[in-house]
Order: C-alpha cells, then structure tokens, then sequence
C-alpha cells in the first residue's frame, strides 16, 4: 500500500459519531480496544473552533504533545515523495485542551498560547508539534518521552485516544479508548507502522511501549479503512519530538 491518508485533520464534528437507523454494520471499539476510564489521563483531546477533534499527550505541566497536521491545514493525501504538505498553521488561539474521558461533553481545561512545529513543509518523518498551554495542569502526571526507544518488528505497543472506534456510520468518537497488544508491522525512515487500532481522531495519539508506559511515536496517519487486518497506522519516532519539547520549554 503506497498511499495514505490523513486520519482526522478535515471532518470530525460531534455528529460524526451519531448512529443512523437501519445501519447494521458492528460498532467496532480505538479500534477494538476498551474505554480508558482514567487509565491514561495525560492522554487528552485537541479541539478546534471548528469542531475538528486530534488527539495529544501531556508530557510537561504545560506541554502536550500532538502531530503537526493536527494544528495545521495540509492535504487530504500524504506522498513521502512531495516536497509539501503543510499548507499553512491554524491559529494558536484556535485550539483548546480537554482532558475529561468525554471529549464532546467534558470542560475546557485549558487554552493554547503558543504552537512550536519542526521546520519545513514535510508531514513524513515530521509530523509532531508542541502545544504550550494557558496554565499548568499540575493534577495529572506526564508521560515520558523515549527518544532512544528502538521498537522492533512484532513487539507489542499501546494505543490510546479519542477516535472514532471503527469504519461503520455507527462507530462513536470523542470517548478516550485504549488497545494493548497492537503489533509494529515494520520501522522505516524515522517512523513506525502498526496494525489496526487507531482511526480518525486518533491523529496525534501517542503510542506507548507496554512495558514503560513512555511515548515511543506520535500518530500521523493511516489506511483508508480502520479494521480488518490490511489496516496500518503510521507514526512519527518520539526523537523527532525531542527537540521541540526542549525549544518549547
């Protein structure tokens, strides 16, 4: 599969998650996973003046990490072999913070002052960005970032997030989801891919080792179908990140 597509940047308003009569497709949980319940509560939402809905870690009192597409407007289709994906960065005071399990009906628990993003156009190998918040939210610990983490093929990772929890008109969004046991399928140039687990929302999720809980990549896109078993997520390599989290600081 040589084309991917963005996971959640254009079109997730409330009513995406609504269920339509008549539709017997199986509502499918992050794809076959199980509601957080407070398991992960650095994981937070990203929402926009738009009702757009991304995914994000809190990796400092006043940092959270997220991709860059997520913050950005950028082509709906991703080529590795373009010079340019970013068309231009949204607003900071755009964005604001949700840390409830609910998304959709939890508060707003904090705004956006400042965005620091990589330099360059380029999604691929790249797409991460720091959000610095408004205030601090001191109650809920961080994860930790590993710069240094080497995932291999076949280990066993941790997705958590926000998004939609399978293809059908019927699946739910904006209800924080976890999935332990997704396996990397293969690391390349800077990023990892895994199998089903993540959909649209999910943009910007952090994938955690299972064994440390620390943030080993960022969700930056995926396959145009979420379940099944040809389904891939694509993810920045924390490292990438590194940098940004100590500009940021």
């Amino acid at each position: 599969m040589n084309r991917w597509v963005m996971l959640a940047v254009l079109c997730l308003l409330v009513a995406c998650g609504a269920s339509v009569e008549g539709d017997d497709e199986r509502v499918e949980d992050v794809v076959r996973g199980a509601r957080d319940r407070g398991r992960h509560p650095a994981v937070v939402a990203i929402r926009t003046r738009a009702g757009e809905l991304c995914t994000g870690a809190l990796v400092a009192p006043r940092l959270v990490l997220t991709a860059r597409h997520c913050v950005s407007a950028a082509v709906d289709f991703i080529d590795c072999s373009a010079p340019r994906h970013v068309l231009g960065d949204l607003p900071a005071a755009s964005l604001r913070v949700v840390t409830d399990d609910d998304a959709l009906r939890g508060p707003t628990a904090a705004l956006v002052a400042r965005v620091v993003v990589p330099a360059g156009q380029r999604l691929c190998g790249a797409d991460v960005a720091v959000l610095v918040l408004d205030r601090a939210l001191p109650a809920i610990a961080p994860l930790e970032v590993d710069g240094r983490a080497q995932p291999r093929v076949d280990d066993a990772v941790t997705v958590v997030g926000y998004g939609r929890r399978g293809d059908s008109s019927r699946a739910g969004v904006g209800v924080r989801y976890a999935r332990s046991g997704v396996r990397v399928v293969a690391v390349r140039d800077g990023e990892i891919m895994t199998g089903e687990g993540t959909c649209g929302g999910d943009s910007g999720s952090p994938l955690l080792d299972t064994r440390t809980g620390r943030i080993v990549g960022v969700l930056s896109r995926g396959s145009d179908q979420c379940v099944g078993s040809d389904s891939l997520a694509v993810w920045t390599r924390a490292s990438v990140a590194r940098p940004l989290i100590d500009a940021a600081r």
